[in-house]
C-alpha cells in the first residue's frame, strides 16, 4: 500500500510555493526564472511552473535553506 506521499506528488509546483518555502517574494522567484537560475515554463494563462526536480537542483547549486517545506500537495 501506498503512503499519501507516494499516491500524489505534484510533478510541477507553483512560483508561490516556492516564494512561501524559500521566504522570499513572489517577484524573487520570478527574478531567479527571467535571469535562468531557475528554468521554468509558461501556461497559457501566464503563470510559470518549475519541475520539482529542477527546484531541488537549484535549492543545492545555491544552497538555500528551505522553511519546512514538503514538496508534496497536502489534502
Amino acid at each position: 500500500m501506498q503512503n499519501v506521499s507516494e499516491q500524489w506528488s505534484p510533478e510541477y509546483i507553483t512560483v508561490g510555493f516556492i516564494a512561501k518555502g524559500c521566504g522570499v517574494s513572489n517577484t524573487t522567484v520570478l527574478r531567479w526564472i527571467s535571469t535562468g537560475q531557475l528554468p521554468a515554463f509558461r501556461l497559457p494563462g501566464g503563470h510559470y511552473r518549475i519541475e520539482r526536480d529542477d527546484f531541488s537542483e537549484f535549492l543545492t547549486k545555491y544552497s538555500m535553506p528551505i522553511r519546512h517545506m514538503r514538496l508534496e500537495n497536502k489534502r
